[in-house]
């Protein structure tokens, strides 16, 4: 079974691990590139590879622990699934993502205390990002994150623009990223 790539006719493409003193090596050189003028370096996971790094514009909201968050979720994506992970420059002028991850801009939603209708909102709000991750840590909230996707698609379909909904996950206590929509070109 060990030598078949071919199972239930799926066929199965070997894994290339690498080496990971290697890619350890050029995550750390990538990390350490970062200029200090712009850029304030605050976590690098020896393990994973993962790290964050700061711009030095980017504004951590004060309200309601949205910008904890941010912080949180950050970190749990270096420590946990080795992301590089930049929290970018925002203005108050322009509504920005606020990650940068795998070549993709990112939203980051606490909704400890939303509602289902402002998870909606939030959803609509995130579509200056490709993608948002909702987060909390107090009540669970999944049940009303699916209400809010299910009833946003049909929000979308219905002017015809669920082209411009945003890929939309969830990260759980223990820092695993879960798919809850993913737009299709």
């Amino acid at each position: 079974m060990k030598d078949n790539y071919t199972f239930a006719d799926i066929l199965v493409s070997k894994i290339t691990v690498g080496n990971k003193s290697e890619f350890l090596k050029a995550s750390k050189a990538k990390y350490d590139s970062y200029n200090s003028k712009d850029w304030a370096k605050i976590y690098f996971d020896e393990f994973s590879g993962g790290f964050n790094v700061y711009h030095n514009d980017h504004n951590f909201s004060k309200k309601g622990g949205g910008g904890d968050a941010e912080k949180i979720v950050g970190k749990m994506l270096a420590k946990y699934n080795g992301k590089q992970v930049e929290f970018l420059p925002e203005n108050s002028y322009q509504k920005s993502p606020d990650i940068n991850f795998d070549d993709q801009t990112w939203d980051i939603k606490l909704i400890n205390n939303a509602s289902e209708g402002t998870i909606r909102n939030y959803i609509k709000d995130a579509r200056k990002a490709e993608n948002v991750i909702f987060y909390w840590d107090e009540n669970d909230k999944l049940s009303e994150l699916k209400n809010a996707v299910i009833r946003n698609i049909g929000y979308f379909k219905k002017k015809n623009t669920l082209n411009t909904m945003p890929n939309i996950y969830y990260m759980n206590k223990e820092g695993v990223l879960k798919s809850v929509f993913i737009r299709y070109p």
